[in-house]
């Protein structure tokens, strides 16, 4: 019982430190932020999970996972990615670095069939700073100068059970996702006279209740050929949300801060849409598996208070694989798993007829660590990609990730026996 609080009161910690700026790139302006194209157990795999079900890792992205976990283990388990862009257009380039991605979850059987796994993770990712410096059209002598500045995203809490229907698994995450969007912007007229400077913020808060379902079926042909089909979906949930708009001009010189204008919309919503996962695992000779996964997000139906934002259609295709030498080796490097994977995503995002895509490639590994009464998977996967073009004055992102996954598993519910 010590050890179930030690770990409820590190997830509590955790909620307490989400919802930041987790996130750099502009693109994460539109909506409720970017979705993340690759996180999870399975990052070195290219984020694959609809057909992903091991005894080491907690795959929440497909809650029917959860029976094949160990029967007689408590299943604690954390990670987080740090990301290192180089962004640039046809005019400038920067970096930034960040952390965002991150999770704690817990698992263990409740009884005979029946798994539940808890715990806490993002579910989108806002975060952008971005700095516009124009001429005042008909007087080329000014020029204005501004700045837009947002963070926040959107958080889950999650509650999930599965339970073994013969072969068949199935599973429900009944989740509560909540969210904070704050966005700034700064509007300065140069050179600066004795007028007054531009201010504004909206505020935007959001939260209700999300059901994510999964399905997956195992299978066998002959020996050393070992299926799994998988599918996870949730459908579109509106979420209940509130919005405050204040407007402000500032004295250039004595900084007097007179209101302008402000405005409340509350009672509203913002409207999550259906998404789904669908993929198949293979694996021979229990040492090679590969798996791939499709996704689609319906984000043409994504709407804020009411207004639908004309958004396209979210598809997202990942390939992955590994080769684990020998499960039960006696070397370390034989029970490692070699991990590589690739994913592109074309986003809901398209700006002057240009689609706004990502591409990337990933490799990794998961270490296996045994210890007296623990088992310990460390993972570590890094993740290289590209987002957005330079065609049509769009923005360019190249990206390095590294993700660090840390999977205990432990000896909770095994009695002592005497012979």
């Amino acid at each position: 019982m010590r050890k179930l609080l030690a770990c409820i009161i590190i997830l509590l910690i955790t909620i307490s430190s989400f919802g930041q700026n987790n996130s750099g790139t502009p693109y994460s302006k539109e909506g409720f932020g970017l979705l993340p194209d690759n996180y999870g157990a399975f990052t070195g795999m290219g984020g694959v999970s609809a057909a992903m079900r091991d005894n080491y890792n907690i795959n929440f992205l497909n809650p029917a996972s959860y029976t094949a976990l160990d029967s007689v283990r408590f299943y604690f388990q954390t990670g987080a990615t740090g990301e290192y862009v180089d962004i640039s257009s046809n005019k400038t380039h920067s970096t930034y670095k960040v952390a965002q991605n991150g999770e704690v979850t817990m698992a263990f059987r409740v009884y005979k069939k029946l798994f539940m796994s808890l715990g806490i993770l993002q579910r989108s990712n806002r975060g952008f700073d971005v700095l516009y410096n124009n001429n005042v059209r008909g007087d080329y002598s000014m020029r204005y100068i501004q700045h837009i500045e947002g963070e926040g995203g959107l958080n889950e809490v999650y509650l999930g059970l599965a339970y073994q229907l013969g072969r068949l698994s199935v599973g429900v995450n009944a989740s509560y996702l909540f969210g904070r969007i704050d966005d700034r912007l700064t509007l300065v007229l140069q050179p600066a006279t004795s007028g007054y400077y531009m201010k504004t913020q909206t505020v935007t808060q959001m939260g209700s209740a999300l059901f994510t379902l999964g399905a997956q079926l195992p299978f066998t042909i002959g020996k050393k050929h070992d299926f799994v089909i998988g599918t996870s979906f949730n459908f579109g949930t509106p979420l209940h949300a509130n919005q405050t708009f204040v407007s402000y001009k500032i004295s250039n010189t004595t900084s007097t801060m007179i209101p302008v204008d402000n405005d409340a919309t509350e009672n509203s919503s913002v409207f999550y849409p259906f998404r789904i996962t669908t993929g198949i695992s293979y694996q021979f000779n229990k040492k090679w598996l590969f798996s791939g996964d499709y996704t689609f997000q319906n984000m043409s139906q994504y709407e804020e208070f009411h207004t639908n934002k004309e958004y396209q259609n979210y598809h997202k295709v990942a390939l992955g694989g590994f080769l684990q030498p020998n499960v039960s080796g006696r070397y370390w490097w034989q029970r490692n798993k070699y991990m590589a994977g690739t994913y592109f995503t074309r986003s809901h995002l398209r700006f002057n007829s240009t689609d706004i895509n990502t591409y990337g490639v990933a490799i990794g590994t998961q270490i296996p660590i045994r210890l007296q009464r623990q088992e310990l998977m460390l993972g570590v996967a890094v993740d290289l990609g590209m987002r957005g073009t330079h065609r049509n004055n769009q923005i360019l992102e190249k990206y390095a990730k590294l993700r660090i996954n840390i999977a205990f598993k432990e000896i909770w519910f095994m009695k002592a026996k005497i012979y």
